[in-house]
């Protein structure tokens, strides 16, 4: 039975059920024609539980974020307690995963992060959710994802409140509850940076806080993409015919001209990962003089990962012997599925005016990037070039930049004949 004290504003229209010891009706507030969600303890309920309802929910008031449910009205009345918060839609988390109907991975992190953050709102209030689950989670296409369920009777520890978020969002990611496989195993395109983003928050790692701004700056997950390989090989081999073809043009150009020597168009990598020819031409006016480009201090580069990636074989990069190499790790799904890439750096002493790539393994993709420091993520970078493998050796005429560091960075691994992706280059060689 709902209180009978609750105001005469609030007309309850449809009984939802309960929450626990909680009466859940959608009503209607009269005063403002608006339907509003109406949570009250019954003559059932002892005073100390009204009393630490009414608190719970009164410190939650004080706190706003849009991913918050708000309150209205908080209220002990005679034989019971009430609390009226905004209407949010009545589909809740729980409602969508058994419905076989999780949130959808473009949604997920701006949703995720908002809910810690609403978390966060609350425990800088002073105030402590005590059980969330997925059924204090509402959720739905047109309304963002609100904590709410507020007053439920459980823990008073923040730190809980971060572990129970936490798993109930991973659960809102993948259907189903944490101790299984990590989400990046059970959903494409999901980053393995948000498996320890969840698991840390999992262990008690981690503040709401700290959960959100760790959600925030996590990378995106990708949606699963169709295998373009067969189309990039077809195009490359295409693109490696008509530079034949130039180049045997210009050959017999010399032979029936009886000419001076030939000016041979560079193969150089393209934007889109295929071979483009650029004729040099001979000039005895300018000449673009670079200090002598030295690189140095080899380091692999795996912000999204676990922070090493083939750090034994770094060196290779530059010992001068090809017969040597660096390899990525093994990974069982393709890089982009799992995050944005993984790459190396390369400090540089002078100016280098070319890059020649070495031993690129076949279906690498690449983009190469410069900045004056080394920064944390490689959208801080300066892009300067994007290219694919081609047999041999990948040749970049680079722009003018002095000392600093250069990052090659894998946006693709090779196939595996076992079903695995990685990639290895052999020389990176700088050119002044």
């Amino acid at each position: 039975m709902v209180p009978t004290a609750i105001p005469d504003r609030y007309d309850l229209e449809v009984r939802l059920g309960r929450d626990g010891d909680i009466e859940e009706w959608l009503a209607t507030d009269t005063s403002l024609d608006r339907p509003v969600l109406v949570r009250s303890l019954g003559p059932d309920s002892d005073p100390a539980r009204r009393r630490q309802f009414v608190e719970s929910v009164t410190r939650a008031a004080k706190a706003t974020h849009q991913h918050l449910a708000r309150v209205f009205a908080v209220s002990e009345v005679g034989g019971g307690a009430y609390a009226v918060s905004e209407w949010t839609g009545g589909a809740t988390v729980a409602d969508r995963v058994a419905a076989n109907q999780p949130i959808d991975l473009p949604d997920f992190l701006p949703n995720a992060s908002g809910l810690a953050g609403a978390l966060a709102a609350l425990h800088a209030e002073g105030a402590i959710h005590g059980r969330i689950d997925p059924s204090a989670i509402s959720y739905s296409g047109s309304h963002p994802a609100k904590l709410g369920a507020l007053g439920r009777a459980g823990s008073d520890d923040a730190a809980a409140d971060v572990r129970a978020l936490s798993a109930a969002l991973e659960t809102a990611l993948t259907g189903s509850p944490p101790g299984g496989p990590p989400p990046s195993e059970r959903v494409d395109g999901v980053p393995r940076a948000l498996d320890v983003i969840l698991r840390s928050g999992q262990s008690g790692a981690l503040t709401a806080h700290q959960l959100e701004e760790a959600l925030r700056a996590a990378p995106t997950p990708r949606e699963p993409r169709s295998d373009t390989g067969p189309t990039s090989r077809r195009l490359l081999i295409t693109a490696l015919a008509l530079t034949l073809l130039a180049v045997a043009v210009v050959i017999v150009g010399f032979l029936l001209s009886g000419g001076s020597a030939p000016v041979v168009p560079t193969p150089t990598s393209t934007a889109e990962g295929a071979v483009s020819t650029t004729a040099t031409p001979q000039s005895t006016t300018s000449v673009v003089i670079t200090a002598a480009a030295v690189p140095t201090q080899p380091t692999s580069f795996d912000p999204y990962g676990e922070g090493g990636e083939g750090d034994p074989s770094v060196g290779a990069l530059i010992d001068g012997d090809v017969g040597t190499s660096w390899q990525t790790e093994r990974y069982l799904d393709p890089i982009d599925l799992l995050k944005p890439g993984v790459g190396v750096t390369i400090r540089m002493q002078g100016t280098p005016a070319s890059l020649q790539i070495v031993g690129l393994s076949d279906g690498s993709v690449f983009d190469l990037y410069w900045s004056d420091q080394r920064l944390e993520t490689p959208d801080l970078w300066e892009r300067v070039a994007s290219g694919s493998a081609t047999p041999g050796t990948v040749g970049i005429d680079l722009p003018l930049r002095t000392n600093g560091f250069w990052l090659v960075w894998l946006t693709e691994l090779t196939p595996q004949d076992d079903g695995t992706y990685q990639s290895s280059i052999a020389e990176l060689r700088f050119g002044s």
